[in-house]
């Protein structure tokens, strides 16, 4: 495909964007030419695809379409007064004026038909600059008594009903040449896993900024937590900060990731480059991988890293879900409190579970943050304190968010499957959400 449609000079070369210079505004066309015609759609609409490009370059698109026609598939495009050449490569024709068709059938008989009705096409003229001359010129009610508007007479059959017949269409045009060499099958969900893969690798290269700015800021409040509380474990605790670190800083990016790439991904879903679940495969496995490095940093040894990690994956699958749901990224901003406020105030940092109100009380139970602090506190405090009164203190604390030793395990389930609904729930949504392109 780059080399049909003259782009191995800049294949490795930035698309570029308002802020950042890249290909030629006749390569961006020919690309998105290519975009589209990689998936071998059936039907193929362009508008005026030649607009902008030298001769050479409309010639090779135009020459592109013809192949894609050949192959069977249904090529429309709207141009403006196309060289002879391009013109002489054309099957069909239809010449609209006021919104009224001038002209529709095969192109060899266009003189024919512009000659029977007083308007003979010069020697050595371009048919395509003739035919705009005389529309352009002639009043529309002269053009309608010679009889260039003609009614449409044709007998139509009814959508979706055979109208080949020996391999040929009511045009007498034969579709299908070449199939035998082109392969007419979709790309499997590992073609697509594997191509959406190296995109996202190719996406994290190019943004080492906000990259590096999601670790960076993760090493810092880190060091200031592990600064803070040297030494003192004794009497405080940095369970409340190590928690809340790893629940913002990976659920905040992947919540704005979502509405940021609906787009894009809108795009390509409409025109079957992939599937909504290779999609969300793909950006959950990196998700994973770069959410594992980042917890990484803010809890490196044992039972403590994987709490830690599960509620961070817990967290972004509700960022997904939610994010999956909204279309605006400045919505999904300010739909951050909701997605935090509510853990902050079950979890039991700042009010007792016990002092909420029984008829609110249920809603710590869908957060992930109020099972990961559980589980936190009995690894922490669960083998005591060092000295009689540190160690009522320390039953005092897991007591008070209903922890116990013994049924911790039911707090890793729940974990686990807070973390599954949610990927479910926002891979429904997604799928939905994919069926709208507005």
């Amino acid at each position: 495909m780059l080399k049909e449609l003259g782009l191995e000079s800049c294949a490795d070369t930035y698309v570029g964007g308002a802020l950042l210079k890249g290909i030629s505004g006749g390569e961006r066309k020919r690309t998105s030419i290519g975009v589209e015609l990689v998936v071998k759609p059936s039907m193929v609409f362009l508008d005026e695809p030649t607009s902008g490009l030298d001769s050479f370059s409309a010639m090779q698109v135009c020459q592109v379409l013809q192949k894609v026609a050949r192959a069977g598939s249904s090529v429309l495009f709207t141009i403006h007064q196309p060289a002879s050449d391009i013109y002489n490569e054309f099957d069909q024709l239809i010449l609209m004026n006021k919104g009224r068709v001038m002209y529709q059938g095969s192109v060899d008989d266009v003189a024919e038909y512009f000659g029977a009705r007083g308007k003979p096409l010069p020697p050595k003229n371009n048919p395509a600059d003739w035919i705009m001359f005389v529309a352009q010129s002639v009043p529309i009610d002269q053009l309608n008594q010679l009889g260039f508007f003609p009614a449409d007479e044709r007998n139509l059959p009814d959508p979706g009903t055979e109208i080949f017949i020996d391999g040929k269409d009511e045009s007498g045009n034969t579709y299908g040449d070449g199939l035998a060499d082109i392969d007419s099958r979709g790309a499997s969900v590992l073609t697509q896993l594997r191509l959406l893969y190296t995109r996202e690798l190719r996406n994290i290269r190019r943004d080492k900024g906000a990259i590096g700015a999601r670790f960076g800021i993760s090493i810092i409040m880190s060091l200031l937590v592990g600064i803070i509380f040297h030494n003192v474990g004794e009497t405080d605790s940095a369970v409340s900060l190590v928690t809340l670190g790893s629940m913002f800083g990976t659920a905040m990016p992947t919540l704005l990731a979502f509405p940021e790439e609906r787009p894009v991904f809108l795009r390509e879903y409409s025109t079957n480059h992939y599937s909504v679940l290779s999609y969300f495969l793909s950006r959950f496995t990196m998700e994973a991988v770069i959410t594992a490095l980042q917890s990484l940093v803010q809890a490196n040894f044992g039972m403590f890293y994987i709490t830690v990690y599960m509620l961070a994956m817990a967290s972004t699958a509700l960022a997904v879900m939610l994010g999956s749901a909204v279309e605006d990224p400045k919505l999904g901003q300010e739909l951050v409190p909701l997605l935090f406020v509510p853990q902050l105030l079950f979890a039991g940092f700042f009010v007792v579970p016990n002092l909420i109100p029984i008829w609110l009380r249920w809603a710590r139970y869908l957060c992930s943050l109020f099972y990961a602090v559980r589980i936190l506190l009995v690894l922490e405090f669960g083998d005591g304190c060092g000295s009689p009164e540190g160690n009522k203190a320390c039953d005092r604390l897991i007591e008070s968010v209903g922890a116990s030793e013994d049924e911790i395990w039911w707090s890793w389930v729940i974990l686990v499957a807070l973390f599954v609904v949610f990927r479910l729930l926002a891979l429904i949504i997604l799928s939905r959400k994919a069926l709208k392109f507005f």
